[in-house]
């Protein structure tokens, strides 16, 4: 053998010897590769190559362990993930139950408004989409004016009179704040 190759195995031997002096632990993958490779056939090294094959079946298993919790940790993220998405559904749903039976009622108090007039006078297309104009609280206030209404100029008054009342209501907001 060439002097550099000899010098070059020396050192690898004895690195490799130094190995022997760490817990297998501590060893890189690659130190526990070149030790198996160089030390296969070597019967006084079978001890640690078995503690070196043990030990990453060990570490193979736990991989494996580990695999299985992460994917049934996933599994159950996305289970509850699924389940908050059907009680915000539920939610959001029964929001929108309450929400259109009061568009329902507010219409249903439009209809009957319009109704009750229609029986008095004449209501105009205009008429008719002033009334529908009206919201929740407007359309009671209205409601409780209904006696004054005999003709189409009165209408229109009360109209103007709800609107300028809900008008200043949403002008005055009064803040209270604790003492």
């Amino acid at each position: 053998m060439a002097e550099e190759q000899c010098r070059i195995l020396w050192v690898e031997m004895d690195k490799l010897e130094k190995l022997e002096k760490k817990p297998i632990e501590e060893w890189r993958i690659s130190e526990k590769i070149h030790y198996m490779i160089r030390f296969s056939h070597a019967q006084k090294k079978q001890r640690i190559i078995q503690e070196l094959i043990e030990k990453e079946e060990i570490i193979a298993m736990m991989e494996e362990k580990k695999r299985d919790y992460l994917r049934d940790a996933s599994l159950a993220i996305a289970r509850m993930r699924a389940k908050f998405d059907e009680l915000d559904e539920q939610r959001v749903y029964g929001k929108g139950i309450v929400k259109g039976k009061e568009e329902g009622k507010l219409e249903g108090q439009r209809t009957l408004i319009q109704f009750v007039l229609g029986q008095r006078m004449k209501l105009s297309k205009a008429d008719a989409k002033l009334i529908d104009s009206l919201e929740s609280e407007a359309l009671e206030d209205f409601v409780l004016r209904l006696d004054k209404i005999q003709i189409p100029e009165d209408l229109q008054r009360q109209i103007a009179a709800v609107n300028q009342k809900d008008q200043r209501s949403q002008t005055f907001t009064f803040v209270t704040t604790p003492d």
